[in-house]
């Protein structure tokens, strides 16, 4: 009796055991999914971005399909947040994260990338297209009549475009080169 009860106790914690490990595990996905999040833009941030360019440039790799990479910045955003307070700078930033999200494909990956900077990686987008996108897209935050407490408040961002080459040795220069066109266009 005393063997069969010690069975019967055993099995009862080992069921019990695996409810907490499933209760575990749920915890980390769901906390991993945060570390990607950010909260504030409701996109994935610059650790999703990361993680994510390694796969693209491994898919590039092996198909050789076309990929291009857009830096986004919010055109004089310390401006908004000095005169009109963070409050309407969140804003603007929400409503820029959400024109961009709006205007990609499925298959295409936005991040925020910094302060009021947003990352894109377009895999399979030939430069033309991605002109063309990012012109689009360029022109829908500045049409999008935003405004705070009443006041309407413009809003215009520009984009540094570049696409991977096969002499590059990793994702940091196609960044590299998308940022130095980024101010090249902020200085024009």
């Amino acid at each position: 009796k005393d063997a069969l009860e010690h069975v019967s106790n055993m099995k009862s914690r080992m069921v019990s055991l695996e409810d907490e490990a499933d209760s575990l595990r749920k915890v980390i996905v769901e906390k991993n999914k945060e570390a990607l999040f950010d909260v504030l833009t409701e996109i994935p941030n610059r650790l999703a971005f990361e993680k994510k360019v390694i796969d693209e440039i491994a898919r590039w790799k092996r198909f050789k399909n076309p990929l291009s990479l857009a830096i986004w910045d919010v055109d004089f955003f310390k401006k908004v947040n000095d005169t009109y307070g963070h409050k309407a700078g969140d804003k603007v930033l929400k409503t820029v994260a959400q024109v961009l999200n709006d205007r990609i494909r499925e298959t295409d990956f936005l991040a925020r990338y910094g302060g009021e900077e947003f990352i894109m990686l377009l895999p399979g987008t030939k430069e033309e297209e991605t002109l063309r996108l990012v012109n689009d897209v360029r022109q829908k935050v500045a049409d999008c009549n935003f405004s705070y407490r009443g006041e309407e408040v413009k809003i215009n961002i520009y984009c540094g475009v570049s696409w991977i080459r096969k002499d590059d040795n990793g994702w940091a220069q196609v960044v590299e080169r998308a940022d130095k066109a980024l101010y090249q266009v902020k200085a024009g």
